[in-house]
């Protein structure tokens, strides 16, 4: 069978791909400073100008002279800092001290290493010169002060300052139109906008300056293009390697057209589209800026060179390869806490495949499969590649994805219910063609594509934590902190009523607080950091001639993700039943046992764990439980807008986020601990406590109103590989999920993997450098995460199909 037409001979996908992996796997990751150098040069030069046109000329300095490389058997080109899988740093969003560049080094998660030297720099040269100039240290002007003593308690509720050091990310660029018209397509609309302005428009300035920000940019990504193109010829000029003199000028030829021309060909297509994703990753200071429906955009340029027999399948899958290796070299740099919390480098670029076309066909394909087969031969954590399922979705595509799971052993390639999905697009204000070409960002947030501005991971709120001071009468047992209203002292209440009334009062107090300080910082951002690339890819901005920072996108929302509405549906069953029906303890005596975290009430304790219904069982008390709090928490948002004129819209995932979030909380209720987990996913069934079966557990799931939470659910599940061996079992876990989104379900997704392979891979990471792990909405190299996540995995209920 023939392997190569477009490509020389001399090497197989195989051993490409093997070389490529290898050698990321292997890289130290380190700090990269020169993007700091770069953008402070530049701001340094500009002072004065109106902020848009300051980040597009940064930009615009940063692709004209930072350093470019190739490195041995790429096939697509472009790197995102200095060296290979390292992390450039954005003073303009924040800064960190001396005491966080000296744990990077050191700390277990998330290591990047750094010199003496270059941390130096940044502490005497690069960050005094950002000091209250940054967004991250001029939040303090913009937010309520009494909010800010809330949000920098150790305890708090939510914590929105995170969205002060971080660029807007979490959205999906409209790449199709890069590939269609080219950055020269965006720089002509633009030009007509500017020759066509209004002089006595009352916006003639801010439009003025918005489109000669688009001309900036587009001038540097010409430029970056060209780099690549020089050095590529270069490089092919120095080599002996035939073969890789001719990879090399066909790279060339690529970086000679994309992105600035629009794509002729398959392989121009792939490198535009990375080039157009890089850009702006190296832009902004923001993660899960995701390539949305890949295979729905790219399958007409692959078909077309099929066709003409310009490329053989073979070759196409080989090059697909290559950009599945390229995504891992994007990696951000956090905090310590923020790496404990969210380790593995997730950048949760996701890509999503399958589901239905605008016309509501099913829109799987040939390409599709060649995406599942690229994805089983790279197999990382990036990038994180969705399947979008309909009614209409052949179970052949199931089957290869969970043969995929299987054979590799992990945790990837999440499942999303498109019948569920569109009709709750739909009633929350999108066409039905627009909701119909929905995408995944990030990790679970279904949005429209390319016309989008979602801010979909704002913020986490941590329900438990509200119960907590619903109980306390607003303090926080941990610090005595008065943080919440004065709802009543607890031991006092006389019926079940009184203790749902304290809940939602703290509830809804906090959701205001949350509206308040997110409104606040997207003001900041908007008047200090425009994210004009971003408004290049958006549809609506260039016709509006208004940043996305601003509401020039079609859609504006803002995502909110409640956290542990599974602790909180089970705390309240448990208090309502021992309490208040049964009578077998009093209030008071509840509280002690809390307040002691059941020492000395270990009886107790066991009585409410196993005796009192639990969430993920399909019994009806204990999930309705569930499912009413997570409807109070989203009808929190039902009459809250942003600034820009978008809705705050509900979520209901976590992320990791609920392994530092339950450090926060006391014993509950429940019978959990205190500063344990709280339950994992977002509307996952509590660790252990759905004993009843995949069934049962998808059941109770289902009761929760999905299209309440538009912003995303996540729902995980565990199983043996063994038990899914043959094509009969993998039918039964098939129909499984087709029931389950028959019910209403949005989304699911599975670790097929055995505890002792995890175990193993604590102790001996060596030798487990390749397995990927669901954590939640994204997947992460095992051992790369931190020790409690890794427990937290570890622990999930182990699923058994029938």
């Amino acid at each position: 069978m023939l392997t190569k037409k477009l490509l020389p001979e001399g090497i197989t996908r195989e051993e490409r791909t093997k070389k490529l992996n290898e050698a990321m796997r292997a890289v130290k990751p380190e700090i990269c400073v020169e993007r700091a150098r770069l953008v402070t040069e530049s701001y340094k030069q500009t002072e004065g100008a109106p902020y848009i046109l300051r980040r597009a000329h940064a930009l615009s300095h940063i692709l004209k002279n930072m350093t470019i490389f190739i490195e041995e058997d790429e096939l697509i080109v472009g790197n995102h800092a200095s060296k290979p899988r390292s992390a450039p740093l954005f003073p303009e969003f924040g800064s960190f001290d001396k005491k966080e560049l000296d744990l990077m080094p050191v700390r277990k998660v998330d290591t990047l290493q750094i010199t003496e030297e270059d941390k130096k720099y940044l502490l005497e040269e690069i960050y005094p010169w950002w000091k209250n100039k940054n967004t991250g240290d001029m939040a303090k002007y913009y937010i309520n002060e009494k909010i800010m003593d809330v949000l920098n308690s150790p305890y708090r509720v939510l914590d929105p300052i995170s969205r002060t050091r971080s660029g807007y990310g979490h959205y999906i660029p409209n790449i199709e139109t890069v590939l269609k018209k080219g950055f020269i397509g965006i720089e002509q609309e633009a030009k007509k906008h500017l020759e066509n302005l209004d002089i006595l428009d009352p916006d003639y300035p801010e439009k003025k300056h918005f489109y000669e920000a688009i001309l900036i940019i587009v001038d540097g990504i010409k430029c970056f293009a060209k780099r690549y193109a020089d050095l590529a010829r270069a490089m092919a000029e120095k080599t002996t390697d035939k073969r890789r003199k001719k990879e090399l000028e066909l790279i060339a030829l690529n970086c000679d057209r994309v992105p600035y021309y629009p794509a002729e060909s398959f392989y121009e297509a792939l490198q535009s589209y990375w080039f157009t994703i890089l850009i702006d990753y190296i832009f902004q200071n923001g993660s899960a800026i995701s390539g949305g429906r890949f295979d729905q955009y790219m399958a007409p340029y692959y078909e077309n060179d099929i066709k003409k027999g310009i490329i053989v399948r073979e070759e196409a899958r080989e090059l697909l390869e290559a950009l599945w290796v390229k995504h891992s070299d994007v990696i951000k740099v956090g905090t310590f806490n923020s790496a404990r919390n969210n380790g593995g480098f997730a950048t949760t670029i996701n890509i999503v495949l399958s589901g239905v076309g605008k016309d509501g066909n099913d829109a799987t394909s040939d390409f599709s499969y060649l995406c599942l087969d690229a994805e089983s031969s790279v197999f990382n954590s990036e990038p994180n590649v969705s399947i979008r399922v309909s009614q209409k979705t052949p179970d052949e595509f199931l089957h290869k994805v969970l043969e995929i799971l299987v054979e590799k052993e992990g945790g990837k390639l999440p499942l999303f219910n498109d019948d569920a999905i569109i009709d709750a697009l739909v009633t929350d204000g999108a066409s039905i063609e627009d909701a119909r070409d929905y995408a995944i960002v990030g990790c679970v947030e279904p949005t429209p594509s390319g016309n989008t501005m979602g801010i979909t991971n704002a913020c986490y709120f941590n329900l438990a934590k509200c119960l907590e001071l619903a109980l306390n009468d607003g303090v926080c047992p941990f610090s005595g902190q008065q943080m919440g209203p004065k709802t009543g002292k607890a031991e006092n209440f006389t019926s079940f009523d009184q203790v749902l009334e304290a809940y939602k009062t703290q509830v809804e107090y906090f959701a205001d607080m949350m509206v308040s300080s997110l409104n606040s910082i997207e003001k900041l951002h908007a008047q200090y950091s425009p994210h004009i690339y971003c408004s290049m890819l958006l549809d609506g901005c260039i016709e509006n001639g208004k940043d996305c920072t601003l509401g020039g996108a079609k859609y504006n929302y803002i995502g909110v993700q409640g956290v542990g509405v599974q602790d909180v549906g089970d705390s309240l069953t448990a208090i309502k039943k021992v309490v208040f029906e049964d009578k077998s303890i009093t209030m008071k005596e509840l509280l002690e046992a809390l307040k002691s975290n059941f020492k000395g009430y270990e009886v107790l304790q066991q009585r409410l764990i196993n005796k009192v219904p639990k969430y993920g069982n399909d019994i009806d008390e204990a999930d309705n439980m569930v499912a009413w709090a997570a409807e109070h928490y989203c009808s929190c948002f039902d009459d809250k807008y942003d600034f820009r004129g978008g809705k705050f819209r509900p979520g209901l995932f976590c992320l990791s986020s609920n392994t530092p979030l339950g450090r926060q909380v006391g014993a509950l209720p429940s019978g959990r601990l205190s500063g344990t987990p709280l339950a994992d996913g977002g509307v996952s069934p509590k660790h252990g406590m759905d004993t009843h079966g995949p069934t049962a557990a998808a059941k109770s799931v289902a009761k929760i109103n999905h299209a309440r939470a538009v912003n995303g659910v996540n729902f995980n599940m565990k199983f043996l590989p063994s038990i899914l061996k043959t094509k009969e079992d993998r039918q039964k876990l098939i129909d499984l999920i087709r029931g389950y989104f028959s019910l209403g379900g949005f989304h699911i997704q599975f670790n097929i993997l055995t505890p002792e392979k995890l175990i193993d891979a604590q102790k001996h990471p060596e030798r487990h450098r390749s397995l990927v792990v669901r954590v939640a909405g994204y997947s992460a190299f095992f051992v790369e995460l931190d020790r409690d996540i890794q427990n937290e995995i570890i622990a999930r209920t182990l699923q058994q199909v029938s």
